[in-house]
């Protein structure tokens, strides 16, 4: 029993560690990629007249005249915890973390324009005590990753204009969780009994969008990110164990691959004043893409004479996700004032079973603000969103590896850096 319970642990792991991006679900989704989108909430598919739109819509480059170049920046900094049924509480160590962006774009001319982006859109960071109670599910996980998105867009012509980009996104992932190996013997006492999983890979994709504004006051736009699949080939396994139990858990390799959601997602924006403008999104997130997890081991994990366990299966059954977006941008006083206002609501993909300390999904709700100002062709904004988790209690008889209460909220703080030249 407790061999089974051990390789279940290490596919776990090893699942949260390769598909940090889709296993974190929204929790690990980014879209705080400018404070001026930030304050409207990220409803930008309709596009807002900054480079940061051709991450939601490529098609908006052909809406924004002259060139951009604008450098972002993101913190999170999380406030809440488990509550285990004696009421018991553990909080994450896991301090604030910082998330940067770059994108810039350029109108050649009246029907071709162009745009670059550097971002993060999957990633971040969880870190426990490491001697809590949730260790064997949890120490640290997190995840990095970089894409590089060149974009064309072409238009308007009639009122429509289309857009297109490629995406190779880098990734590189740690999870460390500990192992339940029961006592050390004298001498030995020091091991801390974990596993250590670590590697890098790239994946590539493709986005494309679409704009349509009929008269001045109304622009509708529809846009694809598609999934991008991570394979590594040389991830690493690193056991730290006491001696009796090292030649059971030997330092090695897998492989494995995770195919990352689809992204669909449309909006529509509206002028009711020059000044004024007010956009409702809609996005849609295939995470029923991340069904299960296989691993292949390079030399396999010993549970007997001649009994070897060298391929990882886990079951996921994630659920395909909404979320909702509101967002207003106010010029106030012109070029020197902007105020903008957002709100979303998030739904949770994560079903029960899945549910663990990594970091706990749930439903979310956030509002949004973002002030700004120019001078001369120089820009700044700063932003606010405090990311409400509902408060998610999930019990074994679920399903769950860990049953307790989650509470989360995250306070992102964004600044916004720009220059634009017309």
């Amino acid at each position: 029993m407790r061999k089974q319970a051990l390789v279940l642990a290490i596919a776990a792991a090893a699942g949260l560690l390769l598909g940090a991006p889709a296993a974190r679900a929204n929790g690990f989704y980014i879209q705080e990629m400018s404070a001026s989108g930030l304050g409207q909430g990220m409803a930008l598919v309709a596009g807002n007249g900054r480079p940061t739109s051709q991450y939601h819509n490529a098609a908006a480059l052909s809406y924004m005249k002259g060139g951009f170049v604008e450098f972002s920046g993101t913190s999170y900094t999380f406030v809440g915890g488990y509550e285990n049924a004696a009421g018991g509480k553990t909080s994450p160590t896991t301090g604030t973390i910082f998330v940067p962006h770059f994108f810039a774009s350029y109108r050649v001319n009246n029907w071709f324009a162009v745009g670059l982006s550097e971002f993060t859109n999957f990633g971040l960071k969880v870190k426990w005590p490491s001697n809590w109670e949730g260790r064997t599910l949890a120490i640290e996980s997190g995840m990095e990753t970089f894409t590089i998105n060149p974009n064309v867009s072409f238009g308007p012509f009639k009122g429509f204009a289309v857009g297109v980009g490629f995406n190779a996104m880098h990734g590189s992932f740690r999870i460390l969780r500990g192992l339940a190996l029961g006592q050390n013997p004298p001498g030995d006492g020091s091991a801390p009994n974990t596993v250590d999983l670590q590697g890098a890979a790239w994946g590539y994709g493709a986005n494309v969008g679409l704009m349509y504004q009929p008269a001045d006051w109304v622009r509708l736009g529809v846009s694809y990110r598609s999934g991008i699949k991570i394979a590594a080939t040389n991830g690493t396994v690193d056991f730290n164990v006491a001696s009796p139990f090292a030649s059971r858990f030997p330092d090695q390799h897998f492989k494995a691959s995770i195919q990352l959601p689809h992204i669909v997602m449309g909006g529509v924006r509206f002028w009711p004043k020059k000044n004024l403008s007010l956009e409702l999104d809609a996005q849609w997130v295939q995470w029923s893409s991340y069904d299960r997890l296989r691993f292949e081991l390079s030399k396999g994990l010993v549970l007997g004479p001649g009994l070897k366990q060298m391929v990882l299966e886990e079951r996921k059954d994630y659920k395909n996700a909404i979320q909702l977006r509101v967002g207003m941008d106010w010029e106030i006083i012109e070029r020197y004032l902007s105020l903008r206002l957002g709100f979303l609501w998030d739904q949770n993909p994560v079903p029960d079973k899945s549910v663990d300390p990594s970091l706990p999904d749930t439903q979310r709700v956030m509002p949004c603000i973002s002030v700004g100002t120019q001078l001369a062709g120089l820009y700044i904004d700063v932003a606010y969103m405090p990311v409400f988790g509902l408060d998610r209690k999930v019990t074994l008889a679920e399903g769950a590896p860990m049953a307790g209460k989650y509470v989360s909220v995250i306070h992102d703080f964004s600044f916004t850096v720009g220059y634009h030249w017309n």
